[in-house]
């Protein structure tokens, strides 16, 4: 199952969409559905999930791995996993004052306190995560109108959903 996931993860960085959607509806859930989530495992799958942060710009490819975040989501193993690499990966944005990938980040963080029962888990973290996404908010206000417009919706929708 650990070497099914590793091939996985180095091939995700390939140019080609349709293995890349291919990898995330097909192969990644199959591997899923057919193994127990463990620390391992969720780990992994968070590593591999990352990797796509920075190189996965189109529309679909995003789409696919968010609908592997929202499955997963479901186990608490992954959800705690998944919920501190968010966290490290939007205060390292800040620091590095980047907004490359702060809108994934930001997206990624809204389906955490929207698609699981983080918020009832542990509320620290919720206010890591506010934090974050307020200091992300603020860089990716400052970027184009678009980006901003995106920004504004994902919270709208947040904000509606609480």
């Amino acid at each position: 199952m650990a070497d099914s996931l590793t091939s996985l993860s180095t091939s995700v960085s390939t140019s080609s969409t349709k293995v890349r959607i291919r990898i995330f509806r097909h192969d990644v859930v199959s591997l899923l559905a057919n193994a127990e989530m463990t620390v391992e495992l969720a780990s992994m799958l968070v590593d591999t999930i990352f990797r796509t942060l920075f190189i996965y710009d189109d529309r679909r490819s995003r789409k696919a791995v968010d609908d592997v975040i929202i499955k997963s989501l479901n186990e608490v193993i992954f959800m705690k996993s998944f919920a501190g690499a968010v966290v490290q990966a939007m205060e390292k944005q800040l620091k590095v004052q980047s907004h490359v990938g702060c809108y994934r980040l930001l997206n990624w963080s809204v389906l955490l306190l929207t698609k699981s029962q983080f918020s009832s888990v542990s509320k620290n973290a919720v206010s890591r995560v506010a934090s974050a996404q307020a200091g992300l908010v603020n860089l990716v206000m400052q970027r184009s109108f678009r980006e901003r417009r995106a920004c504004k919706r994902i919270f709208f929708h947040l904000f509606s959903q609480v």
